[in-house]
């Protein structure tokens, strides 16, 4: 068990309401931009295999990019559904997945990165589980596919534990999408998925802040 200090909860709650209320605020204060959202994410369901091409590559390049994986995967169940935006978040994190275990297994040299030498310790500590725990944390997610690589763990198993964590997140996101588009709750809906998102990175920050101790 870890204990949560009445500082850490500041300095991690902080941020997180700070940005909640700017996002709230630009929606509550330009409420034409929610309109504007809206009528450009229907301008991609006219076109939704453009729309899946773009998203698919946005989500694989997240490996080595700052791609705001949570706000695509939100967007793909808004503008594509439940169904068809889960599998496309799904096979989009599944290819980015395996990009980052091959850059991984092909690159020399020790860990460089903060994220990396995090990753392989808590990998080290919780072995292949570690890919289930850490699916849904923001760069830490990434970093340990290429530490797995870099550890040649087997690509079969590695594959497997990648897509029983992939499955229920993509389809959580997708959820929130597509009850946004149906009910017509854009704003409501986006916001839930930031904090989804929020509530990933605060996890992994405080539950894995001991394999740095």
């Amino acid at each position: 068990m870890f204990r949560i200090h009445t500082s850490d909860m500041k300095n991690t709650l902080l941020p997180l309401i700070i940005s909640s209320i700017f996002v709230l605020s630009v929606f509550l204060f330009f409420h034409n931009l929610e309109n504007y959202f809206i009528q450009l994410l229907q301008s991609f369901m006219a076109k939704p295999e453009m729309y899946a091409i773009l998203s698919f590559m946005l989500l694989t390049a997240d490996i080595i990019l700052p791609v705001p994986s949570s706000i695509v995967m939100y967007l793909n169940g808004y503008v594509t559904g439940i169904i068809f935006g889960t599998l496309l978040s799904f096979f989009s994190l599944l290819a980015g997945s395996i990009v980052g275990y091959y850059i991984g297994r092909f690159t020399s040299g020790s860990l460089k990165s903060t994220s990396e030498k995090q990753a392989g310790m808590i990998l080290s500590e919780y072995g292949v589980a570690a890919i289930l725990m850490t699916r849904g944390i923001p760069v830490l997610s990434e970093a340990l596919c290429i530490v797995c690589g870099y550890n040649r763990m087997p690509l079969k198993k590695y594959f497997i534990y990648n897509a029983i964590g992939f499955m229920p997140l993509c389809f959580l996101y997708g959820i929130c999408g597509s009850i946004g588009y149906d009910k017509n709750l854009f704003l409501l809906t986006f916001i839930c998925s930031f904090f989804i998102s929020a509530g990933f990175w605060i996890f992994g920050k405080k539950y894995f802040q001991k394999t740095n101790e």
